[in-house]
């Protein structure tokens, strides 16, 4: 083999295992279990593969509690993927309001697709012809067996978007009041709380519930290969040459942080068919819960609501509520704030 002299050097070793299985994981679960996809990272290999394999990455996070003001439920079972997104937001303050909206038209990704095709295929390539020279038959199953295990996050990240866009598409096909615009608070599990404007139907059935990959036996088939090709991975890693080894985890390493930092990422659109929108043309507030209520706009009724909740004192605490009541009056004078939803319906 032309490089065949390369396999010899072993300047230092590395305990690429550790590496492999240890650092990382949680971030990439963030990262990959937030369902926006990346134009350049699709199709690169990530550490912690292992979560994809056993489904990690779509489980329900605890912490947080969904409060529907409109229709006064309140549940702590939020879906992961939602969960996700929010903690991926980085939110600073408790007064941040996103709009979400349902287009019926699928946008069109094309070109991002092809994008993230070449860089992986270039990158991954690179492993495969670097083994072959050197002769080096473990980096060889290798670098097949990390290109598998893309392959199989692909499938199942593709499947639980296509499951999402069901969801979605449900606001359309349900009864008329799944388009009926709900005002949503969050809280997250640091404490913070965000408002969320969205259609009633995408809040049944894709904010609550978790999501149902459309074709769940090949699903199911694809969660065993990724454990298997992951299972290759590790061992043939392991018996690689440095120079192999030095390449994969470089590749590894480099290509996590650009997902997890979101490179290539559009953080506004989810799926298909999800639209969100901050709404930062609304003046700046204080960051106190008790703006965030304010800019809720809530009626009688859903104020009722909230205190039963025990977001919002009783009556007998007066102060707080000529404070609020005298916020709520200059605030709503200084801006519009969104009592209802605009959701988007393209043919």
């Amino acid at each position: 083999m032309p490089l065949a002299y390369l396999q010899n050097w072993t300047p230092f070793r590395i305990d690429a295992l550790g590496l492999v299985t240890l650092i990382g994981a949680e971030e990439v679960d963030k990262a990959v279990g937030r369902l926006v996809q990346s134009r350049y990272t699709k199709f690169l290999p990530l550490l912690g593969a292992y979560l994809i394999a056993n489904n990690h990455f779509t489980a329900n996070d605890s912490g947080y509690t969904l409060y529907n003001v409109s229709d006064a439920i309140t549940t702590t079972s939020v879906s992961g993927w939602l969960t996700r997104w929010l903690d991926s937001q980085k939110l600073k303050t408790s007064t941040t309001v996103y709009e979400w909206n349902v287009s019926r038209m699928k946008k069109s990704q094309n070109w991002d697709g092809v994008i993230a095709a070449i860089i992986g295929t270039m990158l991954t390539s690179g492993l495969i012809a670097l083994s072959t020279l050197m002769g080096d038959w473990w980096g060889l199953c290798n670098a097949m067996s990390m290109c598998a295990s893309i392959f199989i996050r692909w499938y199942l990240v593709k499947e639980n978007i296509e499951g999402l866009d069901q969801a979605a598409l449900s606001v359309f096909y349900g009864s008329s009041n799944m388009k009926e615009g709900v005002k949503l608070l969050i809280t997250l599990s640091d404490g913070k709380m965000v408002t969320i404007y969205a259609p009633r139907g995408l809040i049944k059935e894709a904010f609550t519930k978790r999501i149902c990959p459309p074709r769940r036996e090949l699903y199911i088939w694809g969660k065993r290969f990724g454990w298997l090709f992951f299972g290759v991975h590790i061992i043939t890693l392991g018996q690689s040459d440095l120079l192999s080894q030095l390449y994969t985890v470089t590749l590894l390493i480099i290509s996590t942080w650009a997902t997890v930092h979101g490179l290539g990422c559009n953080e506004m659109e989810i799926g298909n068919h999800i639209s969100v929108e901050n709404m930062t043309d609304f003046p700046e507030v204080p960051d106190r819960r008790q703006y965030a209520y304010v800019r809720l706009q809530p009626t009688e009724n859903e104020e009722q609501a909230l205190t039963d909740w025990g977001l919002l004192p009783r009556k007998m605490n007066s102060a707080w509520w000529d404070e609020y009541r005298q916020s709520k009056k200059i605030w709503g004078d200084r801006g519009k704030f969104l009592t209802s939803v605009s959701y988007q319906e393209k043919v």
